[in-house]
């Protein structure tokens, strides 16, 4: 798993440079994370989750209402294989709430 990283909030610190944000992983997205088996998979899932701090609308908005309704408003999407990475844009992070497997999406 990752550690923690920063991203770009579009912010300014005086020196000019962007102020990061962090990226959090929900403990839900973790356990999910440990069930995957391929090492292919798992790099391709961690190299998304490296892109996120700079690059935080990566994923879509378009998400179905079920998973609205799970996870609540304002929630993003990355597909990554038969999974869905579930993430949120906060004030001074990006939270990654869940790896949902896609079929079980309603």
């Amino acid at each position: 798993m990752p550690n923690p990283s920063t991203m770009s909030s579009g912010r300014r610190n005086p020196c000019g440079a962007d102020m990061p944000k962090k990226l959090r992983i929900a403990d839900e997205f973790t356990y999910a994370l440990a069930s995957i088996y391929s090492q292919r998979l798992f790099d391709h899932i961690r190299n998304l989750l490296n892109l996120l701090p700079d690059n935080p609308e990566l994923g879509s908005s378009h998400v179905r209402q079920s998973l609205v309704d799970r996870y609540g408003v304002g929630i993003r999407k990355i597909p990554v294989s038969t999974f869905v990475i579930v993430y949120r844009i906060a004030d001074d992070s990006v939270d990654v709430l869940a790896l949902v497997y896609g079929p079980s999406i309603v």
